[in-house]
């Protein structure tokens, strides 16, 4: 090609960032640079190669083809809470906020879920400890209510959301307790861990307006609220990690009103599943519907492939069609497909 033809442009994208490019002929080239500020891409230069590597998002998930309510929970093996913004106390992680420093019952049963998964995969004594040390704590941590309360006050959505009130309950940190007494139950076959988790399945009954984790979508279907807003906030993480810890005390324990809770929450999330869809990437919440804000919180990419993990656990329990849709459609996106139909 004729070099004569090489010419520098300016380059203008959105409106707001500026680059110098070429022009060459009728082909255009654009600084890597400019277009990881316009759209976020992210690159990966293979230099034995010479190959340049362009992504929506570098992030990627782990194929969880058949979830085992016994088994390394969501590839936790890879989990280092130890290496979280936490300090340990008596060898159970406590959460450093801004705000103070606290027990968060999501964090201390990620921390058991962890260990158990290690000890299952690399066989450690030193896991399993752990792992019991946090089962234990929660035996010794459950309140009247059946639940293990956040202490702290959350303002989970300024602007759209008013301040939750301490204590309050979550379904996630229910639901991942139920998933540590559950496994728990599996390694000692001692029942009381089980009699445990059983306790707080009336949290799920109890409207989150009134401490409790329940909401209904449409005033119809049950959902099981992460955090216990009002109006409900109808976080998708949160609620798929209850409907996982409900899934492992019921095959556990064989409770059939464990199950129901369960299963109900299955049909609730089918019908909800496509309103988290965005086309591009899922939704966080669905504060953008229940409040007066006007526009969806876009998950980040961490917590789209934590929706992935989770859909794909459930997914793999259910093998229903209209999940597997979502499913792929959710893989796809990190891809950067896009669903236009």
């Amino acid at each position: 090609m004729d070099t004569k033809q090489i010419e520098d442009i300016m380059i203008l994208m959105h409106n707001q960032f500026e680059a110098v490019g070429k022009r060459i002929g009728n082909e255009f080239l654009i600084p890597i640079t400019l277009l990881e500020k316009g759209y976020g891409v992210e690159k990966e230069w293979l230099e034995t190669e010479n190959l340049l590597k362009i992504f929506i998002t570098k992030a990627r998930y782990l194929e969880i083809d058949q979830y085992d309510y016994q088994g390394n929970y969501l590839h936790y093996d890879r989990n280092r809470v130890e290496n979280w913004n936490v300090e340990f106390i008596n060898g159970i992680p406590k959460t450093v906020y801004t705000y103070g420093k606290y027990f968060n019952p999501s964090t201390i049963a990620q921390y058991g879920l962890q260990h158990y998964s290690i000890y299952l995969k690399e066989k450690k004594l030193a896991s399993k400890q752990k792992f019991l040390k946090v089962a234990n704590w929660f035996m010794h941590h459950q309140d009247e209510q059946g639940g293990w309360p956040y202490q702290f006050d959350l303002h989970y959505y300024p602007g759209r959301l008013n301040k939750i009130k301490s204590p309050w309950y979550s379904a996630i940190g229910l639901g991942m307790v139920m998933s540590v007494l559950s496994r728990a139950t599996a390694l000692t076959r001692d029942k009381k861990y089980e009699q445990s988790a059983l306790k707080a399945t009336k949290m799920f009954k109890i409207p989150s307006n009134n401490n409790g984790v329940l909401a209904k979508f449409e005033d119809k279907y049950m959902f099981y609220e992460e955090c216990p807003t009002d109006p409900p906030s109808f976080i998708l993480n949160g609620f798929m990690f209850g409907l996982i810890g409900l899934y492992d005390l019921y095959k556990q324990s064989g409770d059939v009103e464990t199950k129901k809770l369960y299963q109900e929450g299955i049909v609730s999330l089918k019908r909800m599943l496509p309103l988290y869809d965005l086309g591009s990437r899922t939704a966080y919440d669905l504060t953008h519907y229940t409040t007066d804000g006007g526009y969806p919180n876009v998950a980040k990419w961490g917590y789209h492939i934590t929706h992935i993990h989770l859909l794909a656990a459930l997914n793999s329990i259910e093998k229903d069609a209209k999940m597997n849709e979502a499913l792929q459609r959710w893989k796809g996106y990190l891809d950067g497909k896009v669903s236009t139909v």
